[in-house]
């Protein structure tokens, strides 16, 4: 038996390589999360505590209008609205909510007011029933998003502290 030309040998190469550059985006595509899609408020605040409770900062992400969700909301406004999401406030607005949340709180419901603005309402033994600002949320067609984060926490430093006896 003859050893291969040369030809068959690149040949063979090439398709070895085209193998693998086709498993490797399927490996890719393996590993992209999920995007959750709540169909009601409760369904939204339920995503939200089970986020903030993993801490799971790319599905929180995901909640957020993208793309054509953010064209069919805010029109030519959405390049400014997508442009002007960095990771930093998307991390500073996550840790805020996981944190007021904590380990040992319990779900009771989400609340949104007129203006759209959204409230997680939590339990704990410690502090009992509380409600956390997660941002302003909005109904995109049959499912609920959030479209603007909190922002300034400071009015709600207190929110989940444990309660302190006033001094004597």
């Amino acid at each position: 038996m003859s050893p291969p030309s040369q030809e068959t040998l690149l040949l063979f190469v090439a398709v070895l390589l085209a193998l693998w550059l086709l498993t490797r985006s399927e490996q890719r595509r393996a590993t992209v999360p999920h995007r959750r899609m709540p169909m009601t408020e409760d369904e939204l605040g339920r995503v939200l505590f089970e986020i903030g409770r993993a801490e799971d900062l790319d599905a929180f992400r995901h909640l957020y209008l993208s793309g054509a969700d953010a064209r069919r909301v805010l029109g030519w406004q959405a390049a400014s609205y997508l442009g002007n999401r960095n990771k930093e406030w998307l991390q500073d607005e996550f840790l805020e909510i996981s944190v007021r949340i904590g380990s040992s709180s319990h779900y009771e419901a989400l609340r949104v007011d007129p203006r759209g603005r959204a409230f997680l309402r939590v339990r704990t033994e410690a502090a009992g029933s509380y409600e956390i600002p997660v941002g302003v949320a909005l109904r995109v067609g049959r499912i609920w998003r959030l479209r603007d984060p909190v922002g300034d926490w400071s009015p709600h430093r207190r929110v989940g502290a444990t309660p302190t006896a006033p001094p004597a």
